[in-house]
């Protein structure tokens, strides 16, 4: 009987020990899959982050704007993430870009320079029965001047509430709801997102999101004054941007381990006063 129990007890703890090693592995597949997405905060010292580069060209203007002929833009981002522990987590992005835009009144504008730069904080409150966050994010100017043509030079102050829920294999679903105080001429903005996302094997996977902005209207200025040097740069607008992505994560036992490629398609669907075209970015990504 001693060593029937003796047995068990090795068969079970073996069991238990498999189990372990097998949810820990699931664990890491999961988090690599939701690396990018918004409602999820990683373990302290993991995090996430992107290097991209996009262009962006448009004849087409959704508003009042005749003379209008064409815009080409292109731009480098930055998008970092990390986990500070405690269901805390610091993110934050920084962008460089350049632009020409010509028009058949004022002729031809272009400018080149970092742009706006964004840190927030996220806070994780539960992981099921889904995944509810939140998260503050300021915006600052600091390393351009409003005459540069690379931003409107004011501060914006962002409160998000950030859903998520994982579908296991049908990969995870979310949605993000805020609004966006902006200082200065600037009309404050609601924002929302829905995200869908699946990976299509270990490697390859696929994301889609919506990502919409619904001006506030309250504008210092008549949404007719809209920048005209920069049409993607506007005091006040709508927009809803369609944007598919798929990506290749290399394997976890290759040099490359933890890093991925993504290419990702993005077009204005509907929205008021803002530049209609598409974007190609190419962009690598980290996790870790």
């Amino acid at each position: 009987m001693k060593m029937n129990s003796k047995y068990n007890q090795k068969t079970i703890g073996k069991t238990l020990k498999q189990l372990s090693l097998s949810t820990v592995a699931l664990s890491m597949v999961i988090a690599s899959s939701y690396a990018s997405a918004g409602a999820w905060v990683g373990a302290k010292g993991t995090g996430y982050t992107k290097f991209g580069y996009a262009n962006f060209s448009s004849d087409t203007y959704r508003g009042i704007n005749p003379s209008f002929k064409d815009f080409e833009g292109r731009n480098s981002s930055l998008y970092a993430e990390y986990g500070l522990g405690h269901n805390f987590a610091l993110y934050g992005s920084i962008l460089h870009q350049s632009y020409d835009q010509e028009d058949t009144l004022t002729g031809k504008s272009s400018a080149s320079g970092f742009g706006d730069t964004e840190i927030g904080l996220r806070y994780q409150w539960q992981a099921e029965p889904f995944v509810l966050s939140t998260s503050f994010l300021v915006k600052t100017p600091f390393l351009y001047d409003k005459e540069d043509g690379l931003g409107n030079g004011q501060e914006d102050y962002e409160a998000k509430v950030l859903l998520g829920k994982g579908l296991n294999k049908y990969g995870y679903v979310g949605a993000e709801f805020g609004y966006r105080i902006r200082s200065g001429a600037p009309s404050d903005e609601y924002r929302y997102l829905l995200e869908y996302g699946f990976n299509i094997n270990k490697n390859m996977y696929f994301r889609t999101k919506l990502d919409a902005i619904l001006s506030a209207k309250n504008s210092d200025q008549s949404a007719s004054l809209i920048n005209s040097n920069n049409l993607s740069n506007p005091l006040e607008f709508d927009s809803g941007k369609l944007e598919l992505t798929t990506g290749w994560n290399f394997n976890k036992n290759s040099r490359l381990n933890g890093i991925g490629v993504e290419l990702t398609y993005t077009r204005e669907i509907y929205g008021k006063n803002i530049l209609e075209g598409d974007s190609i970015q190419l962009g690598i990504t980290k996790v870790y």
